[in-house]
């Protein structure tokens, strides 16, 4: 399904991606002939353009151009803090004076580890001979130098600057001098909404976790059908679907008809690595308009091979009515719904495998070239495409586009139920004409406040069935 024609938002085109047999040689040779395993053993190279974030990779240096959480603020306690984050070991720490430092992990004398270091007042002193860094990564003090000592004046550690926001803690990893501002996204100052952090691990490649965000016919499967009904109950329901870009990176959008209305969903990614979803347990039994969403999550690459997630799951009555939501298990290594790494024996796993199933069997590096990508894979095509597309811009023109932050950034993730009478003929068309019309008044909306947006959606929707009648 294509937008046909939105208004200033053109289709990606075609990605390379689409054929992923193309150039596999006996694949393609015997692709039609049964029991072909002996003639597909080989496996060839990942794309190292989107899956290698090592420092000075294309993706690497890509993903360090916006603030990236690191971690939950409530760990910084009274010891450092170990981290690996885009294949650099790192030590992260709250000096005495509030102050958080991200340092290399291995200190700049003679290379021993930070994370047995010593908090001061002020930054933070090597337990091996006592060199002592500040947050920014100058060097304060060498104990054991004489007093005219000058490598104190030579030696910068490495160190990236930081901020805290929401309890988690955000870096900025790339060149210096180059940070953007902080973004504040529209959904982070919603009334009656708590935000709870949350940060994840899971053993695979950045990119195929986030992906799945832009693949709604799991949902479909893997949520409600392979296995039974994991979320809600309304998954289970086939939905329409279209893809398309935003302002900030891409969205889904998911089109049901639940009786007399339609639920008109949009899951957004925000690029490079930034995602929003709407409620975990949308029932959609009610009428609502521009709900918004459940989660709010960065997918941070580790290394090549394993992967942070960290950001919010938000509280409040309207996403969660039914209270299905738990607190008490969102945090450091658990989150409230199922499927997300939790401990669960082998055998449940295989009867009822989730998103990290799914996700890290695809290899710890997803190999595109074995993939036959079908049309329901569009949304994933379109994402790879437009990172693909922001690393070599930031190749070409050294920078990126980033969102004016001199106001709230305004965000595309909702669920709105609204009445939609049964169509007369094909009600998959009348389904996906309101779907898309709603789109459109939101993309061509460029306020942020919430009861506008909301207004101007419902009064879309009026008119376009008062159309429909008239």
């Amino acid at each position: 399904m294509t937008m046909g024609g939105l208004p200033g938002h053109e289709a990606a085109s075609e990605p390379h991606e689409a054929n992923s047999l193309d150039g596999a040689g006996p694949n393609v040779e015997y692709c039609t002939m049964a029991f072909q395993g002996y003639m597909r053993r080989a496996v060839p190279a990942a794309d190292p353009e989107l899956t290698q974030i090592g420092p000075g990779t294309p993706c690497g240096e890509y993903l360090r151009r916006i603030w990236q959480p690191v971690i939950m603020a409530n760990r910084l306690e009274d010891l450092p803090v170990a981290v690996r984050m885009m294949g650099e070991d790192l030590v992260v720490f709250r000096d005495g004076s509030g102050a958080i430092g991200l340092l290399n992990r291995h200190c700049s004398h003679r290379g021993a580890s930070l994370e047995y270091g010593v908090i001061r007042e002020r930054g933070i002193s090597c337990c091996y001979h006592g060199w002592h860094y500040a947050c920014d990564g100058t060097v304060l003090d060498i104990p054991g130098e004489a007093s005219g000592s000058r490598i104190r004046d030579k030696v910068i550690h490495g160190a990236y600057p930081t901020r805290e926001y929401r309890g988690v803690v955000f870096a900025y990893m790339g060149p210096p001098g180059t940070a953007p501002d902080f973004p504040i996204y529209d959904t982070y100052g919603l009334p009656g909404i708590e935000a709870v952090p949350f940060h994840l691990t899971i053993p695979c490649n950045w990119l195929q976790v986030y992906e799945n965000t832009q693949d709604p016919v799991h949902v479909l499967h893997l949520h409600a059908q392979a296995t039974g009904v994991q979320f809600a109950q309304s998954n289970a329901v086939r939905q329409l679907y279209d893809f398309m870009p935003t302002p900030l990176g891409m969205m889904n959008l998911q089109v049901r008809r639940m009786g007399g209305r339609a639920w008109v969903r949009t899951v957004e990614c925000m690029l490079p690595n930034a995602n929003q979803t709407g409620a975990i347990w949308e029932e959609a039994e009610a009428e609502k308009v521009f709900q918004r969403v459940g989660i709010t999550r960065w997918v941070v690459p580790v290394d090549d091979t394993d992967t942070a997630i960290l950001g919010w799951r938000w509280f409040g009555r309207d996403v969660d009515p039914r209270d299905q939501g738990d607190r008490a298990k969102v945090g450091f290594g658990s989150i409230d719904f199922m499927g997300q790494g939790e401990p669960r024996p082998y055998e449940e796993v295989q009867r009822q495998p989730g998103d990290y199933e799914a996700q890290v069997s695809q290899r710890p590096i997803a190999v595109h070239g074995l993939e036959n990508l079908a049309s329901s894979d569009r949304g994933v095509a379109m994402l790879r495409q437009l990172v693909r597309q922001g690393i070599r811009r930031l190749a070409r023109e050294g920078r990126l586009d980033q969102p004016a932050t001199d106001d709230v950034i305004p965000t595309y993730t909702q669920d709105s139920v609204l009445p939609l009478p049964q169509g007369a003929g094909d009600d998959e068309a009348v389904l996906m004409a309101f779907g898309r019309a709603l789109v459109a008044a939101m993309l061509e909306d460029k306020s942020v406040g919430h009861a506008a947006r909301a207004a101007r959606i419902r009064a879309v929707a009026a008119d376009h069935v008062a159309g429909r009648q008239g």
